[in-house]
Order: C-alpha cells, then structure tokens, then sequence
C-alpha cells in the first residue's frame, strides 16, 4: 500500500489529482451558495410585494376611517356609479362639484396612474360590483388558493414579471357598501395584487452572484494550486533520502493548515449565508418567513392544549414621528434596540421574529392567559424604561401589545394573528401603551 502511493506521487500526473477533487468540493459548495441567493431574491420579491400592498392596504383603511374622501369631479374622476351613498356628489362653497371616493374607487384610480410603471397594482373582487374587478386568470386561480389554504400572502414568477397577492378581507368599515351583496365580517371579499419586472431582483442578486462565482473560483484555484504544490513539496520531500523525517511532517503540516484556513472561510460564510436566509439583517430578529414557519409548527405539532399558547403582535408607538423628526438612522437604531430589549425580557422557550416595518410578533407556547399577560406586561414596561441613544438625543419609546389565545375550536396561524392585530389596534384606539387581549 505504501508503495503503491509512493509511485502515484511520483508520476508526472500527480500535481494534477487535485483538480478534480477541488471541482467537485468547490462545485457543491457553489450549487449550495446558489441556492441560497435564490432563496433571497425570492424574500426581497416577496418583500417588495408585501411593502406595496401595505402601503395601500394603509392608504384604504385611512380612507375608510374617514368615511370616504371627497375629490373634484372631473373627466378622469367622474362619479362612481357602484357607490350608493347619501351625498355622493357634493358642491363647495365656492362651487366646485366634488365626488365621493371609497376606498376601492381610489384604488381603482391608483392602479390606473401606475399602469406601465416598473410596479403595477391591480384591485380584484371575489363578487364583482365593478366589473372592472374582475381578476384574471392568474388572479383567480391564487383567490382560490388563499381561500382554501387560509394563506397570508402568494408570491409567483409569471413570464418575465414577479407577482404578489395578498388578501382582503370584510372589514366593519366595509359593511356600508357590501352588506347588501351577503358578505359579514372576516369574509374573504378579494385580494390586492402587486407585478413588477422580473429583472428588478436580478438586479439586486446581479452582483451577489458575480461575488460568489468569483470568490467560489478564486477558492478553487487557490485550493487546487495549493494542493499540486504540497503534491510538489511531497515528492521533493520522497526524493530527499536525507531530509529529516521532523522536516517532511512540518512542511506537510504546514499544507495541512493552509487547505484547513481555506475551508474555515468557506465555512464561514456560508454559514453567514444561512444566517441571513433567517434573521433580519437590521435588528437580528427571525424573519417573517421564520417566524410564521415557527407558528405553524406549533400548530400542527398537536402537542398543545386550547388556551395554551399565546401570539403577541407588538409595535413601537408613534414610530413615523421618530423618523420624520430624527431621520431614518435613528428610526434603524431605534429598531434594534427595542429588539435587544425584548430579547433580554423573554424566557428561553418564547420565539420573536419581525413581521414588517415595525411590528413584530413573540410566540408564547405552553403559556395561559394569564402568563401571557405578564409576559407582555414586562415587555411593556421593559419598553417604556429603556433610552436610546442618538447623537445627542436620548429617546423615550412606548409599545402597544395585542395577545390572542389559541381556542377550544383549533384555528389555523392567520386566525391567531389577525386576532392578535385586532387586539393591536384597540391598544392603539385605547391611548397605546398598553396590552389588550382579544376577546376581552
């Protein structure tokens, strides 16, 4: 045997058995890496998506708390003729007709303005008023999908365009225009959906990619040459009858720990990969996608009893006030220290994960009511407590908590955040800062 590597070393082909190894090694580690960077691009479509439909979806539940807005009436804004209100044309003082807007009017004509934009929006209904709502075959077939599966959100490359559905559901704002067509609170009543260029991510992973093929081939000649060169050394060293047999283990040792230096780097970022593929990468939290991955394990782990995990959906109070006043960066740094906060409140078995913007959501299992309470209590005052430092600002921060309790009848992870939401924004109507469990 030992004879036999002996004369492999010695051929003039042995400086070359390192290549195909390392192609191989090299070869996976880059497929891997690839798959990764798809798997971000698809998050940052997705996160695209999702920030468009909140936007608008923010933009109709103001318009829907004000009952409607009023816009003049003119060729481009004419009355809207599925809209049956009292007053909806109206003349001002100084005579100018202006018409009432519902929220779906006003979104109809916010999809208008950005047809042939590098972002399209487009208003879908599941029982058509305006028969301009009427999805399209792409549309449909994903308000099958949310319906049956109970899904937040549906993301899909069609063509060259990227698009994202989310749905909308009857809301008690909604009642005053759709009551009549049998539709009750919490009904699916149709969706949103958002298409952009295909190329928008390619443009964001363009240079990610040409990062990775080149430091996957700079690794792969680095590893190769390194090894032909100890294959080199190694032979010297057979040929050498009178180098010390210390010597010959030092200098293969020493090829040893520079191939070694190589793969820990390597391992290193792929492991800085992963890292991102599941955290956010401003505050260190889990990602949306972790943490709702997360809720749905607990769910269909069966292992919990009813009333015995909780979902708390929190967010910092007057949150837009700090970056309009202070900028981004202190909105960024305030951000990650409401999270560090958090973290040093929550028991070991508690889950947090950043659900967009500024809210985020704490999973509680095995915990009661009561449990949950004081978990959110603490996280509360914790909140209230804590400074951060700006420049020479220090500022102050409140949060408002909604909680919801798995019930006796299973529901399924959207339930149990909606119903958390629901609690949100009555801490919110309450005065904020403050925790309010629904259903109570």
């Amino acid at each position: 045997m030992r004879q036999t590597f002996i004369k492999i070393i010695r051929s003039p082909w042995a400086l070359l058995l390192p290549l195909p190894f390392w192609a191989v090694v090299v070869g996976l580690l880059y497929w891997h890496n690839q798959q990764i960077l798809d798997e971000a691009g698809y998050e940052m479509a997705r996160q695209r998506g999702e920030v468009a439909f909140t936007l608008i979806q923010t933009m109709r539940h103001w318009n829907t708390e004000h009952g409607g807005v009023y816009a003049p009436l003119t060729e481009d804004t004419p009355e809207n003729p599925y809209l049956d209100v009292p007053e909806k044309t109206i003349t001002s003082p100084s005579g100018i007709q202006l018409t009432s807007l519902n929220p779906a009017y006003m979104t109809r004509q916010l999809s208008e303005l950005m047809q042939g934009s590098e972002l399209e929006i487009n208003l879908t209904s599941r029982r058509l008023m305006n028969p301009n709502n009427q999805p399209d075959v792409w549309e449909a077939k994903v308000l099958n999908y949310l319906e049956e599966t109970g899904a937040s959100e549906y993301v899909e490359t069609q063509g060259e365009q990227l698009r994202y559905m989310a749905p909308l559901y009857m809301e008690p704002g909604c009642l005053a225009c759709h009551a009549h067509m049998g539709y009750e609170v919490g009904d699916l009543r149709g969706g949103l959906s958002v298409s952009f260029p295909k190329t928008y991510i390619q443009r964001m992973t363009h240079e990610l990619h040409r990062e990775s093929r080149s430091t996957h081939l700079l690794a792969f000649l680095l590893l190769s040459a390194t090894g032909s060169l100890a294959i080199y050394g190694l032979r010297r060293l057979l040929t050498s009858l009178n180098l010390e047999r210390s010597q010959r283990e030092a200098i293969i040792h020493e090829r040893t720990a520079s191939l070694h230096e190589e793969i820990l780097r390597s391992r290193e970022s792929q492991q800085k990969l992963n890292y991102l593929a599941h955290h956010d990468e401003l505050t260190g939290a889990k990602n949306r996608r972790w943490i709702l991955r997360q809720l749905d394990n607990l769910l269909e782990a069966g292992d919990l009893e009813p009333l015995n995990l909780a979902v708390i959906m929190l967010d910092i109070d007057h949150f837009k006030k700090i970056n309009d006043t202070y900028g981004h960066d202190a909105g960024d740094q305030v951000l990650k220290n409401f999270v560090r906060t958090l973290q040093q409140e929550l028991r070991e078995t508690d889950q947090l994960g950043r659900y967009g913007g500024e809210e985020f959501l704490v999973l509680l299992p095995h915990t009661s009511q009561e449990a949950a309470w004081k978990v959110a209590e603490r996280l509360r005052l914790a909140v209230e407590a804590s400074l951060t430092s700006y420049q020479t600002h220090q500022l102050k921060i409140t949060t408002s908590l909604g909680i919801s309790l798995q019930p006796q009848q299973p529901v399924d992870s959207e339930q149990l955040i909606n119903r958390a939401d629901e609690a949100l924004y009555q801490a919110k109507k309450s005065g904020r800062n403050r925790t309010v469990i629904w259903g109570t």
